[in-house]
C-alpha cells in the first residue's frame, strides 16, 4: 500500500488523492477479508448442521431401542479420541506402531 502512495505522490496527485486512493485499496482488503470470512462461516454452518443431523439421528435410534448406549463406554472413547487428538496422541500413535515392529 504504501508503494502505491509513493507512486501516486510522485506522479504529483494531491494528497487528497492519495488519501482516497489508500482508501479505496483499504477497502479492497476489508472485501476480501468479508469474503473469505463468509466462507469460514458457511463452512462452520455445515458442520453444525451435520452435528445436529447426527445427534438427532442417535437419539431416534436410541429411542427406538435399536442402540442400547452405555454410558461408560461412550465416554471411554471419548477420552481416548480427546487423548489422540491432544498432544498426547502423538506420543500414543508412535508407542503402538513401534508395538507393532513397523519401526525398527
Amino acid at each position: 500500500m504504501f508503494a502505491a502512495t509513493d507512486f501516486l505522490s510522485t506522479l504529483g496527485f494531491g494528497s487528497q488523492v492519495v488519501v482516497a486512493a489508500s482508501l479505496v485499496v483499504v477497502a479492497f482488503y476489508v472485501y476480501r477479508a468479508v469474503s473469505i470470512g463468509s466462507i469460514v462461516v458457511s463452512v462452520l454452518s455445515l458442520m453444525a448442521t451435520h452435528a445436529l443431523v447426527l445427534l438427532v439421528a442417535f437419539a431416534v435410534v436410541i429411542a427406538l431401542g435399536w442402540v442400547a448406549p452405555n454410558a461408560g463406554t461412550m465416554l471411554e472413547h471419548v477420552r481416548l479420541v480427546w487423548d489422540f487428538a491432544s498432544g498426547r496422541g502423538v506420543s500414543f500413535a508412535r508407542s503402538l506402531v513401534e508395538g507393532v515392529g513397523l519401526l525398527g
